[in-house]
């Protein structure tokens, strides 16, 4: 064990230089190639990197630099580490930096054994950074959307107005730029911006009115695909995540719409400057602004269930054999009905009793899982996150715990078990339970 050890040591020790590519070609591809900018030696060690560049060269259109300024409020803003949802999260840092969550929770990912020091303060592999810390990819909008609001931030054009403030893994990407160090661990971070209703599928990154809990962020049918589109939610209304747009730039868009019919005829004018600015950019950068009714019409065409969200679930199903999904029996306004009864029982013994129809259906899915029809207990497991209630938390993790693992979707697993653990109600406003 020691001489493992020992050797481990000298391999950490050694050079980048020695662990070139010059007689490296058994070493499998590094899927970021010459873009790939780590300097960590066991991820040098392991892939192979032709035509790797010893200073990176970033794109314009990629650039990502944050010019600070100081005491100016603008329209899109970064939230600050004391900002309200900052506040509910806050725990102390770990010895300086921060835990991983993917070695921790057991995804097999060989990189999360790296050190994860060096990859949590690295600038010059923000995405990498990104995925590490929330299992989840971030789409070139959301990069392009960043750069949009820097632009805005140093014409300084926008006043005092504040509509919406960036949060979740865009905080992580400025604190990343700033090159300081997390104040969060990884497995809070899952939870710093999830709201009470929302799906692993879910991840917020900006947030609007809070005493109401609207938040607009990106839906992922599975962890390893680009989002399938941008949504939003407003805690305090329920359930419901509405898809807007396939791209950051046309859901800020339509919220501009929409808030411009609402202020007063100054705040007016600077909200349609804003807009044709927002609008401007995206153009000349090739981003297109689609309308909703298009995002909801692809929407409807793949999804093989509704569910209580609305926005439906997407899983594989062969076309011939149909195999994949089945219906659950029974409507959805019965197994609210269900849930109805089961959260207002007076007691454990009438909860048990009210409880039987769903563990009917709980026993459904398992037949269906035998058979590989998967997307049942994946939408019966949302239905009753939706539904909302501590006493559905373990069916909760059973079916969604199952169904993630069969779809091999384990990261969504892991946002789950962090979400349940410290599930609350982030909306300022006081709301029904």
């Amino acid at each position: 064990m020691d001489s493992r050890l020992e050797s481990s040591k000298r391999k950490r020790a050694k050079t980048d230089e020695e662990y070139s590519d010059e007689h490296s070609e058994h070493k499998p591809l590094c899927k970021y190639g010459e873009n790939c900018y780590q300097k960590n030696s066991y991820h040098l060690q392991k892939f192979r990197h032709p035509q790797r560049n010893p200073v990176p060269v970033v794109k314009p259109e990629q650039e990502l630099q944050v010019k600070e300024k100081s005491g100016e409020s603008i329209t899109i803003c970064l939230m600050s580490s004391g900002s309200t949802g900052m506040k509910e999260q806050e725990t102390s840092e770990a010895n300086g930096t921060s835990s991983s969550v993917t070695a921790e929770h057991g995804i097999d990912n060989q990189e999360s054994k790296e050190d994860d020091s060096e990859l949590a303060h690295s600038p010059l592999d923000v995405k990498e950074n990104i995925k590490h810390k929330f299992l989840v990819e971030m789409p070139d909008d959301f990069f392009q959307f960043w750069s949009f609001c820097q632009s805005i931030c140093q014409q300084n054009t926008l006043g005092k107005l504040e509509i919406i403030e960036l949060v979740g893994p865009f905080e992580l990407l400025d604190q990343t730029q700033k090159k300081s160090k997390p104040k969060e661990k990884s497995d809070n971070l899952l939870t710093q911006w999830r709201f009470y209703y929302d799906p692993p599928e879910f991840q917020t990154v900006m947030v609007g009115d809070l005493s109401k809990g609207y938040h607009i962020g990106y839906f992922r049918d599975a962890p390893n695909e680009m989002p399938a589109f941008v949504g939003s939610n407003t805690e305090s209304e329920g359930c419901v995540l509405t898809p807007l747009s396939d791209n950051l730039f046309s859901a800020v868009s339509q919220l501009l719409s929409v808030t411009v019919k609402k202020v007063d005829p100054f705040k007016k004018s600077q909200l349609t400057s804003l807009k044709k600015q927002l609008e401007d950019w995206a153009n000349k950068n090739g981003i297109l602004i689609e309308p909703q009714n298009q995002i909801l019409k692809k929407r409807k065409k793949l999804m093989v269930a509704k569910t209580f969200y609305e926005c439906g679930i997407v899983v594989p199903v062969d076309k011939k054999t149909k195999v994949g999904y089945r219906e659950i029996p029974e409507t959805s306004a019965n197994i609210k009905k269900i849930c109805k009864k089961i959260v207002e029982s007076q007691n454990l013994s009438e909860q048990n009793k009210n409880s039987d129809s769903l563990q009917e259906l709980v026993t459904y899915v398992q037949y269906a899982n035998d058979e590989s029809d998967y997307g049942m207990g994946l939408e019966l497991g949302l239905d009753l996150l939706a539904f909302g209630g501590e006493v559905f938390h373990p069916t909760i993790l059973h079916l969604l715990g199952v169904a993630y693992e069969l779809l091999e979707r384990k990261e969504f697993s892991v946002i789950l078990k962090a979400h349940l653990n410290n599930r609350r109600r982030l909306a300022t406003a006081k709301i029904g339970n």
